[in-house]
């Protein structure tokens, strides 16, 4: 009998996981999967649980919340280099890695590839000694995410973001930094508006900013908006991110890589899925640590 432990968050998203998890375990026992159901008390708690599932010889933890619970249950997998695999019950505000996994937060969807053992491997970036699912981001526009409170994200979703980008746009503006990256060895050299080293092609509910990402072809996208110093540059930017043209821009610099080395003139506030992470500089690569993830997208 296989040993499911599904973490959820309570406060996640409109405040649906607490049940959203009781659903989901009822339906895995009545598949004869032995479940276990450990809600988050704290913020490293998911972490925690994560660790015991591990050690107590689980076979799959679920994660029901939004990237940040991802985002700690796969840590904690990555660091015990456990061969467990992770299903993702998307009820947090944006849930990228999610949606760009095409999980729809429909109970028996989950189940099903459970019980069918549809999965991939999914590479994982690092970003220093922490891990992500999704995106290791720098600049004011990318600190958005874990600067929106977690109270306003839980009663109004995603308009709690759109409200917080609004008041942080003049800000974010007027704060470009000099940025020195150095890919296999060549240094570069930019000014720009934010960074972003990301996975999957979904970032900020935006579902084509990295067009070309893949999360099984062993490298990371990397997307540079540059600080020309001019607003209307920057919204004719922003309003291609939508159909994914703006990497065709001269103004955004756009590659993939496997390791690169940021670095900045000023500190530079950074964002790991969604979460702070302190300033620049930073090193980030691709994990050598394989995730196995429910999913029924081919790649």
């Amino acid at each position: 009998m296989q040993k499911i432990k599904i973490i959820y968050n309570p406060t996640s998203g409109h405040q649906l996981s607490k049940t959203s998890a009781h659903n989901l375990a009822l339906q895995l026992l009545d598949l004869d999967y032995m479940v276990k159901l450990s809600p988050t008390m704290n913020e490293s708690s998911a972490y925690d649980e994560a660790i015991s599932a591990n050690k107590d010889g689980f076979d799959i933890i679920i994660a029901c919340g939004g990237d940040g619970t991802v985002n700690e249950v796969v840590n904690a997998m990555a660091e015990s280099k456990s061969s467990m695999k992770l299903g993702i019950y998307p009820t947090g505000t944006v849930n990228d890695f999610a949606t760009y996994l095409g999980l729809n937060g429909f109970t028996r969807d989950l189940v099903r590839l459970i019980k069918n053992d549809f999965y991939i491997p999914v590479d994982l970036g690092q970003a220093n000694d922490k891990y992500f699912v999704n995106v290791a981001a720098g600049g004011k526009i990318a600190s958005i995410a874990h600067e929106t409170d977690k109270a306003l994200k839980t009663v109004f979703g995603k308009l709690a973001y759109y409200a917080e980008g609004a008041k942080a746009v003049p800000d974010a503006l007027s704060s470009g930094f000099r940025m020195t990256y150095t890919v296999d060895g060549v240094k570069y050299e930019d000014n720009a508006l934010v960074f972003l080293v990301s996975n999957s092609s979904s970032i900020g509910g935006f579902s084509k900013i990295a067009p070309k990402a893949l999360v099984t072809d062993g490298y990371l996208d990397v997307i540079i908006i540059k600080d020309t110093g001019n607003v209307r540059d920057v919204a004719s930017i922003f309003f291609k991110i939508f159909s994914g043209e703006h990497v065709e821009d001269d103004r955004v610099v756009y590659f993939h890589a496997k390791d690169i080395h940021v670095e900045s003139e000023q500190p530079v506030e950074l964002d790991i899925d969604g979460e702070a992470f302190g300033t620049t500089p930073i090193d980030i690569k691709v994990a050598d640590y394989k995730l196995k993830v429910f999913t029924n997208i081919k790649e």
